[in-house]
C-alpha cells in the first residue's frame, strides 16, 4: 500500500486565529505544495487556501494556538493534484486562447482560394506556399494580402523562378519580387515584377590617409596624431604603436605609461634581459626587461644563455611591464655558472611521465610488461583465439598460433607460430617432446600452452595428466589448457576439432548392460576426458521387454525424478517386443567422466555411445 505523499521542510510560526502562515527554510511551490492541501502542526490541521510564495500561506483562521518555529506536515492531499483536473485546466487556457487569437484555416497550394464552406467570422486561412492570408467576416472569406517574410537568394540568376518576396541582387541594387504569380527572365528593373529594396550607393570622396608608413621608434623625435598619424615599432619587443597624443619623445616606457601610444599589433617576440644571475633551481630569479611584451602573469618561460643556450633556467613568472621586470619562480634549471645574456622563450608545464600523446604508447620499451601493468589479462580472464589442438593418427599433435589468458590471469600467452610436439619427454621446441612428467601411456593427456616470463618469454606447448596443474618445466610459470588429446598406444588418436568441441571420427560405445534397474547406477564414460567437466556428446540406445518403460541418462550431479510420463525421459519402450529407441543427447559429465542413469522397469538394456565432447577451457 502506499503511503499519503507529505512535505516538512523548515520551520513556520502562525498567530492564534491568524491567516497568514510564515516559513523559515520552507521553499513552498505549486508542485510540493498546493491549495487544497491539509497543513498539520501538532495534532491541529488545516486546509491550506493558497500558496504566495516559497515562504507564505493562507489558511482560514487558525484554532490551534499561536505557534513559532515549529515544525509541521502538509499533507498532499489536493483535488488539484488529480491528472483530471489538470487536463481540465489546460483545455479551457487552449479555448480561451483560440477565442482570443483566432483560428487558422490552412489553403492548399491548388486552391486560389480557401472553401467558403470553412471558417466562422474572426477567423483567419492562409496559403503556406504563396504567403496569401484571408479573414472571414460577414459570413464569407475577404483576401488580405501576401504575409511573407523576404528570401534573399543571392545574384540574379535569370533561369531561376522568383516569387513574392524573394530578394535579389543586381548591380550593386537589391530588388524584391513583388508580382503575385512566380515567373523567370525578368531581369531587374522591370516594374512589373521587382521593386527596389535597397538602392546602390554613390562612390564616396576619397578619404585621407588615417596613418604614416611604420618607423623604428626613437628618442628626440616629434610624433603627431593625425592625419596621417605617426606609426613606429618598437625597436626591442617589436610591438606596433600608433601616437594619440602629440609630443617630443623621451623615454618610450615613460611615453606609453603616459597614455601617448596606442598598441595596434602585439609581436611574438620573445624578451631579452642583460641581468647576470647564477642558474639554481628551486627559487627566485628577477630579470630586467623592457615593456611592451605579451606576458600575463602565470605564464611559464624559459631564460637560456645566448651564448650558451644548453645553460637554462625555467618557472611561472610575473611581468611587471611598469617596472620592467620579469620574476621568476625557477622550478628546472640546467647548467651551472653566471650568465648576463638570456633570451626568453615560451615553454610548456612539464608532465608527470615521459610518455609522449601522438605516439599512442609505442615508445613502451616493454610492451608486455606495460599490459601486464594495465591489468589487461585481468579483464581478459578466460580469453582465448587460435590455439587449435589437431591430431591426425599420427605420433605428434599441433597447436596452432594464437593468444589466451594465463590460467591465473597474470600475463598473456601468444604463440606466434604453429607448434609441433611429440609423445617424447617435454624439451623447448618444434618437433620436439611434449610430455611433462613421467611415461607415455594408453589414454587422455590435457594439452596447455606454456611460458617463461622471463628472458625472451619463449612460449612452448606440453601435455599433462592433470588438468589443472601440469609439471612445469623449469623457469615456466605461466600456463593455459587449450584442449585435450588421447594417446592409444603408439599415435594421437585422431580428434575433429570445431571450435570447443572434439569428435571421434568414428563411434565409441562406452556403456553397454542389460540390466539396468530402478536405482539410479553410475556409468563411467571412456571416451571423453578425466580431471575436468565436459558435456559429453552421446548416442543413447535401449530397450526393455516391458511396454512404456523409459529411461533417463543425465548429470550425477542432478537431482533425480523417477523417468516416467509426467516427470520426463531420455527415451521410452513403446512396445513390449523390444524394439527400443534412439536419442542424441549432451550430458555434462563430472571430473571422473560419469554420467547417471536409471529406468523404470528392471532389466531395461542400455547402451551409451560417445561421439565426443565440448570443452568450456575455463582456464
Amino acid at each position: 500500500m502506499t503511503a499519503l505523499s507529505s512535505y516538512s521542510t523548515g520551520t513556520i510560526s502562525v498567530a492564534a486565529n491568524g491567516t497568514a502562515v510564515t516559513g523559515v527554510g520552507t521553499i513552498w511551490s505549486g508542485t510540493n505544495v498546493r491549495p487544497g492541501d491539509t497543513l498539520q502542526i501538532g495534532n491541529f490541521q488545516t486546509i491550506i487556501a493558497d500558496v504566495t510564495d516559497p515562504m507564505h500561506l493562507v489558511i482560514p483562521p487558525w484554532g490551534g494556538g499561536a505557534q513559532a518555529g515549529v515544525p509541521y506536515v502538509i499533507w498532499k492531499a489536493s483535488s488539484q493534484r488529480i491528472a483530471g483536473a489538470q487536463v481540465i485546466g489546460d483545455v479551457s487556457d487552449l479555448i480561451a486562447a483560440l477565442n482570443t487569437s483566432g483560428f487558422f484555416w490552412f489553403v492548399d497550394v491548388s486552391l486560389a482560394a480557401p472553401d467558403p464552406s470553412l471558417g466562422s467570422d474572426g477567423q483567419y486561412a492562409l496559403q503556406p506556399t504563396t504567403g496569401k492570408m484571408w479573414f472571414h467576416t460577414a459570413g464569407a472569406w475577404s483576401y488580405l494580402g501576401i504575409y511573407k517574410g523576404f528570401s534573399f537568394r543571392g545574384a540574379y540568376d535569370n533561369a531561376a523562378t522568383y516569387s513574392v518576396g524573394d530578394v535579389q541582387t543586381t548591380s550593386g541594387t537589391s530588388y524584391v519580387w513583388i508580382n503575385p504569380a512566380p515567373g523567370s527572365g525578368h531581369p531587374a528593373p522591370d516594374a512589373t515584377y521587382w521593386q527596389v529594396l535597397a538602392a546602390k550607393g554613390d562612390k564616396g570622396d576619397t578619404g585621407a590617409v588615417p596613418w604614416s608608413s611604420a618607423t623604428a621608434w626613437a628618442t628626440g623625435t616629434n610624433y603627431v596624431v593625425a592625419p596621417p598619424a605617426s606609426i613606429v615599432v618598437h625597436p626591442i619587443n617589436k610591438n606596433l604603436y600608433q601616437c594619440i597624443v602629440p609630443h617630443l619623445s623621451g623615454n618610450f616606457a615613460t611615453d606609453l605609461a603616459a597614455g601617448k601610444w596606442l598598441l595596434l599589433a602585439q609581436s611574438a617576440t620573445e624578451a631579452t634581459s642583460a641581468t647576470a644571475l647564477a642558474i639554481g633551481s628551486p627559487g627566485t630569479k628577477v630579470f630586467s626587461a623592457v615593456t611592451g611584451f605579451s606576458y600575463q602573469n602565470g605564464v611559464r618561460l624559459r631564460a637560456s644563455s645566448n651564448a650558451s643556450p644548453t645553460n637554462w633556467m625555467e618557472g611561472v613568472c610575473l611581468y611587471d611591464p611598469v617596472a620592467q621586470i620579469i620574476t621568476m619562480t625557477v622550478d628546472k634549471a640546467n647548467g651551472v655558472g653566471t650568465f648576463g645574456d638570456w633570451n626568453f622563450n615560451h615553454v610548456g608545464q612539464p608532465g608527470a611521465g615521459d610518455l609522449t600523446s601522438s605516439l599512442n604508447l609505442a615508445e613502451l620499451t616493454n610492451k608486455p610488461v606495460a599490459i601486464i601493468n594495465l591489468g589487461i589479462p585481468g579483464l581478459l580472464k578466460g580469453y582465448r583465439s587460435g590455439l587449435k589442438v589437431n591430431t591426425t593418427a599420427v605420433a605428434n599433435f599441433t597447436v596452432t598460433a594464437g593468444v589466451a589468458a594465463d590460467r591465473n590471469a597474470a600475463d598473456m600467452i601468444t604463440l606466434a607460430a604453429a607448434l609441433n610436439k611429440t609423445s617424447g619427454a617435454w624439451s623447448v621446441g618444434n618437433g620436439s617432446g611434449g610430455l611433462d612428467t613421467g611415461a607415455i601411456a594408453t589414454g587422455f593427456y590435457h594439452v596447455f600452452v606454456i611460458k617463461n616470463p622471463t628472458g625472451l618469454g619463449t612460449v612452448d606447448a606440453l601435455i599433462s595428466r592433470s588438468a589443472a596443474a601440469p609439471t612445469l618445466p623449469g623457469g615456466y610459470t605461466l600456463f593455459r589448457r587449450i584442449g585435450a588429446v588421447y594417446w592409444n598406444g603408439s599415435v594421437f588418436s585422431q580428434l575433429l576439432v570445431r571450435g570447443n568441441e572434439f569428435i571421434w571420427p568414428g563411434v565409441s560405445i562406452d556403456v553397454n548392460v542389460t540390466n539396468l534397474g530402478t536405482a539410479l547406477t553410475t556409468y563411467s564414460l571412456a571416451s571423453v576426458p578425466t580431471g575436468i567437466q565436459v558435456q559429453a556428446i552421446l548416442t543413447v540406445i535401449g530397450w526393455s521387454a516391458t511396454q512404456n518403460t523409459q529411461w533417463w541418462v543425465h548429470d550425477v550431479a542432478m537431482v533425480d525424478t523417477a523417468p516416467n510420463f509426467s516427470n520426463g525421459a531420455t527415451a521410452t519402450e513403446v512396445t513390449n517386443a523390444s524394439m527400443g529407441n534412439f536419442s542424441e543427447i549432451r550430458v555434462w559429465t563430472d571430473t571422473n567422466a560419469n554420467v547417471a542413469a536409471r529406468a523404470s522397469a528392471a532389466s531395461t538394456v542400455l547402451r551409451i555411445a560417445s561421439r565426443g565432447w565440448f570443452d568450456p577451457m575455463e582456464g
